[in-house]
């Protein structure tokens, strides 16, 4: 719940430092011949780019796109928007504008993720691009397209802006998808539409601001890369299939540990059979089975992927006798989890009738998963008050593992 507040704070977070740097600087509108005037024109560009280089480089395909397209926009504004509304091709630029920014954001909102070596990724990167092309291809074949409806809407704004009604009802969807998304998927693609499409709002219903665009680009460009940033940062610490930290992040927590606190190594029983037998894509369900049980069942305790089948369990603050109880907590409730082995190919195309057999099998299940558990202290064996060194207690666990392996499996083993 905590993380997804912090998740939802960082679009509204951007978007309120931009409104409060343009606000401290209304009285000043920026000159392009001023040096750091000129410099804040070109922050979104700066930004932007930043953003559009970080996702090629991970592979985030819609984040690409959705930065590509802003890069776009912001050169709209610049070079068209800088005259009055009321004129052409100002007029046709905005309305447009208005449109399809929430439109194209609705779209990655509901694209599925790519990399960008994929061939589906050329849809997101291209998208605005082409847009861009075709619209300017048509109003150079004609330059009064679009006129009436950009006039219309421009003396019909609603809310005080010169945003019609189909573009509130844009944003709105936009906002509400893209927040829904964000709650219910928890990745950063749909809190980065959410906070692009309510900076997006903001710049073009108070477009006749001074510099409101450089400031509300800016702080988009902001928001994708720090979003992007942190998910370098998952790739590296967190790992993939179990969605828990990795032995790397072990170790980095390791450097910040200070008091007493204690390992817990886990290994699932008889891995290698499960794989034979099942397959590996029944070896991966058991895996993340274990990884969400260790993360619920073990209070007070930190799970990490150590590698292939084996995990840590890390206690800060408690000592070897203290964790006893949650690990006994974890390996009844691995050991009483019920895996069902399901047949695809008489699998029930109803749903109710799938439910009722799911029901029915969980007493009999044809798989069952137990760890053998190793534990050690910070503290243990040691005499001089001091405490080991994170190495040495991590050793000391796993070679309680190997003798809860050796007295049978599915049991805890104290150092």
């Amino acid at each position: 719940m905590l993380s997804t507040i912090v998740r939802l704070l960082l679009p509204l977070t951007c978007a309120v430092t931009a409104l409060l740097l343009r606000y401290l600087l209304a009285d000043h509108p920026l000159n392009s011949n001023n040096q750091l005037d000129f410099l804040l024109l070109q922050l979104p560009y700066i930004l932007l780019g930043l953003a559009t280089l970080l996702a090629l480089l991970s592979n985030h395909a819609l984040e690409a796109g959705i930065s590509i397209s802003l890069l776009c926009a912001y050169w709209l504004i610049q070079t068209y928007l800088q005259s009055p509304l009321n004129s052409q091709p100002a007029s046709q630029v905005f309305y447009l504008l208005t449109l399809l920014s929430p439109a194209l954001m609705i779209t990655y909102a509901l694209l599925p993720q790519s990399s960008c070596l994929q061939l589906q990724a050329l849809l997101p990167i291209l998208l605005t691009p082409l847009i861009v092309l075709l619209v300017a291809g048509l109003l150079a074949i004609n330059q009064q397209l679009f006129l009436t409806s950009a006039s219309s809407a421009l003396s019909n704004g609603l809310m005080g802006t010169y945003l019609s009604a189909l573009s509130w009802l844009l944003y709105f969807a936009a906002i509400s998808l893209s927040l829904g998304l964000s709650l219910c998927r928890q990745q950063s693609i749909h809190n980065s539409v959410l906070g692009c499409s309510l900076m997006s709002l903001i710049t073009y219903g108070w477009i006749q601001l001074n510099s409101v665009s450089a400031f509300m680009f800016s702080g988009m460009g902001l928001l994708l890369a720090i979003n992007l940033t942190v998910s370098l940062l998952q790739i590296g610490y967190r790992d993939d299939l179990t969605q828990i930290g990795n032995r790397r992040a072990l170790q980095q927590t390791a450097k910040t540990l200070r008091g007493p606190y204690s390992v817990a190594m886990v290994d699932a029983d008889y891995f290698k059979k499960i794989n034979d037998q099942f397959g590996h894509d029944l070896g991966d369900q058991a895996l993340r089975v274990i990884a969400s049980l260790l993360k619920q069942t073990a209070e007070g305790g930190k799970p990490f992927r150590y590698g292939g089948e084996e995990f840590c369990l890390l206690f800060k603050g408690k000592s070897q006798q203290e964790v006893l109880d949650a690990l006994e907590t974890c390996r009844q409730a691995i050991a009483n989890y019920d895996m069902v082995v399901r047949d695809k190919q008489h699998r029930p195309k109803k749903l109710k009738e799938g439910e009722i057999r799911r029901g029915a099998s969980r007493r009999k299940s044809n798989l069952r998963l137990t760890v053998s558990i190793g534990v050690a202290s910070s503290d243990s064996a040691n005499l001089n008050g001091s405490f080991n060194p994170f190495e040495q207690v991590l050793k000391s666990a796993d070679q309680a593992l190997y003798r809860a392996k050796a007295s049978g499996r599915n049991c805890i083993q104290a150092a």
